[in-house]
This record gives structure tokens, sequence and C-alpha cells, in this order.
């Protein structure tokens, strides 16, 4: 199948890629010009395990990259994967809508599917469809949400749990799509634009919620003597209703406390659901909370320092990406760590394995032996490079504040070793 994926960010990069190795000829459509540059420099632009492999065997051979959209005619359907940013106003359609635009001036009356993948808000398709589409017979528009984890995206693409197509047109329209699919094992779901729609902000306020939920709780330990939230959330895991099995762990992650929730979804999509739901005048103070224990999480972590460290003392930030796996500092939590330790004057020297920069603050690769220098540390994210620190032989006294509850405590027994976990009594 002739494929087109407009927008070369993450989610379109990983579209482009995982199709092109199944079987079919993908054109990447990016107007950027450094990126596009990059691109067929056979270089991408940002870290995502695996993508590079799939990127370096099929670029040029079923993988393309162009920056016009001279060749939209003789494709069978387009992937719509530009950025939907939030601001003041709501989430920022443009570059959808630019999209399409683009699209429409280079189209030739035939059928061609185009498929939103990008976030949109409820309503937002029926609105393209009307706004775009209805003069066009042979145009079929339908949303076709993501699912994918930054540090796990090649997986979850080509492993899926559930794939949604949303459409308020005729079902037969979806056959391509479906044919498109047909490879991918996993429960499909046929729903209405808005449906679909719903779906995605659905799944992603979840989980923030279940972060900003346990959060609570982890502060009110860390308030009282003789807790340690980790054995509190042990009793939830136990619970037969929650159906939680140790092999399948990805919900028990979502309640293990920390300093919050960063990244490119979870914030835009929260605060985009918010925004809907104020526009209908619905009631939505569960979707305001989520949002206001999340930031609280900031100040909440720089007590915690405040009654630990010393201003003489450099600290060590151990991470700078949003998450493990990702060189992704969008909304990371540790500029907004770095930004206030910086007004308290505190002193620090950020690592990370992947990121060199983060904001204004530069950023340094992780060496065992360079870091035996520190006495304080901050764990702000969890790579795998930083779960031997406990082996590491320091010189003098060490306290470790873990705000992603990522470190066992019974591996740090040594005397010169202090570990401070988010939820066990930091503030009592």
């Amino acid at each position: 199948m002739k494929i087109g994926v407009i927008g070369a960010g993450f989610v379109g990069l990983v579209t482009a890629a995982c199709l092109a190795n199944n079987k079919n000829k993908v054109k990447c459509i990016e107007i950027e010009k450094n990126k596009i540059k990059l691109l067929k420099d056979k270089k991408l632009p940002f870290y995502e395990p695996g993508l590079k492999k799939l990127f370096d065997k099929k670029f040029n051979k079923t993988l393309f990259f162009t920056d016009n959209y001279d060749d939209v005619n003789n494709l069978d359907l387009i992937f719509i994967t530009v950025g939907t940013p939030y601001n003041t106003k709501g989430v920022n359609l443009k570059y959808i809508e630019n999209s399409i635009k683009d699209i429409l001036k280079n189209y030739e009356d035939k059928k061609l599917l185009i498929i939103i993948k990008s976030t949109v808000p409820p309503g937002t398709t029926a609105y393209l469809r009307k706004k775009f589409f209805l003069q066009h017979k042979n145009l079929t528009l339908i949303n076709n949400p993501e699912f994918l984890r930054e540090g796990s995206a090649v997986d979850d693409f080509l492993k899926p749990d559930r794939i949604i197509f949303g459409t308020n047109q005729k079902k037969e329209n979806l056959k391509q799509v479906i044919r498109l699919y047909k490879p991918f094992k996993c429960r499909r779901f046929v729903l209405s634009y808005e449906e679909s729609e719903i779906a995605k902000y659905y799944s992603n306020s979840f989980f923030a919620s279940l972060i900003s939920f346990s959060n609570q709780f982890a502060y009110l330990s860390d308030s009282l003597p003789n807790c340690n939230f980790k054995k509190i959330n042990e009793t939830l895991m136990s619970d037969r209703r929650l159906n939680i099995k140790s092999s399948v762990p990805a919900l028990k992650n979502y309640l293990v406390p920390g300093i919050g929730f960063g990244g490119s979804c979870f914030p835009k999509d929260v605060l985009g659901i918010k925004k809907t739901l104020d526009n209908k005048k619905i009631h939505n103070s569960l979707i305001k909370s989520i949002l206001k224990v999340n930031s609280e999480a900031i100040n909440h972590g720089l007590k915690i320092i405040k009654r630990n460290f010393d201003k003489r003392k450099i600290i060590c930030i151990l991470g700078a990406s949003f998450k493990e796996n990702s060189d992704d500092t969008r909304k990371s939590r540790t500029i907004s760590i770095a930004s206030k330790l910086k007004q308290l004057n505190f002193k620090f020297d950020i690592i990370d394995p992947e990121v060199k920069k983060i904001g204004s603050f530069k950023c340094q690769p992780f060496n065992k032996k360079s870091i035996k220098r520190y006495e304080y540390f901050i764990l702000m994210t969890k790579w795998q490079e930083f779960s031997g620190l406990y082996k590491i032989s320091f010189a003098s006294n060490v306290k470790i504040i873990d705000f992603r509850n990522f470190f066992e405590v019974d591996k740090f027994k040594s005397n010169k070793i202090k570990l401070i976990s988010l939820g066990s009594s930091a503030l009592s």
C-alpha cells in the first residue's frame, strides 16, 4: 500500500518507520527545513529505542522523505500526525488545518483516505470534515488515535492492545485502513468521530489521574512518622478487584508516587479535555484536581530538598528527560526543579545519558568515576544507568532523594548512603 505520513515528529516517524517495515511504501512529508535535511542525511531528530534500526533498514527503500505534497494523488491513504499544542485559547489546530489545505491544493478528484492520528478535542474531526471535505465526494476522513508511549513506542505500534477507527461516514470506507492494520493482532473498535476522540483523552486522563492520586497519599505519608508508601501501595495492589499480576505491572507503575507527570502528552491532553469541558460548561473538578496535585508536586519536592540539603554543596540531579529511554524534555519535571533550585541559590549539575541540554542548563553524560565527587543526589528520571548507584564506593556520606521511587531500599544499607524516598516520612 502507498502511504503518506504528514509530520516527522515522534508519532509521525514511528508510524512511518513501522508501516514501512510492514510491506508498505511510505512517504513522510515534513516542511521544517532543518528536520527534513537531518532525515535525508539518514539521521533521526530524537532518540527512541528500536526506531533507528527500523529507519536504517528501510531508508530510501520503502521509507522516503520529502518537503512537498506533489505526490498526494499517488497515495492510497494519508496519516496526519502533526502537533496539536495547547495554548491559552485551547488546543491549536492550525497545523492540522494547514496540512489539509496543502493536501487539497494538490488533490485531484480520486479516492483518498485521510486519517487524523494527532490528538484532537472531541468534535474536531466532524468540524474538519464539514469545513474541508463535504465538497469532495471521493475523500474520506477518519480518526485513528495513537497510544504510543515514549521509550516503548515501536513496541506499542507493532504490538498494540487496541486500534480505534472513528468515522461518521459509511463503514465501507474503512476497508483500506482495516486491511492496512490486518497484520496487527488486537481488539478493533469502530466508533464515531466523537467517541474515538474522547477515547484518547479518556485514556491519558485516566493514567494521569492515577499519578496524582498516588502522589496525594504519598504527601500525607511524608507528613507522618513511621510511613513507607511503597508498603501502603502494596496493600492496594493486592486487591483482587484490580487484578494486577506481577508479570504485567504496567498499571502498578502509574501508582508509584513521584515528582509528577511531564512530557508532550499528559499535561497537554489533561489541559485539553479540561478546556473542552469548560467550553461545554460541564463541572470538571476531578480533572482540575489532577492538574493541581501535579503542580504541587514541585513544591513538595522542594520542601524535601531544603530540609535535607546544604546550599554549600553541589547537588547532582540524575535525569533531564521527562522519562527514561527518551531524550524528550518537554514539560520535564527536571527543568521545573532546576529553575526553582537556581532561584533558591542551590548549586547543581544535571546528568543524563541522552540529553545534552535542558532549557538553559547544560547536561553531563553519566560516568561512574566522576559521580563519586558528589554528596547530594536527586533522582528525577528512572534511567537504568542509575540503578547501580548503591554499588559505588563514595568517599564521604551521601544523601539521595529518590523522586521516582526507583531505588530498592534494601540495597542501600551502607552507612555512607542515606536514601530518602517520596512517601517515606520525608517531612515528619
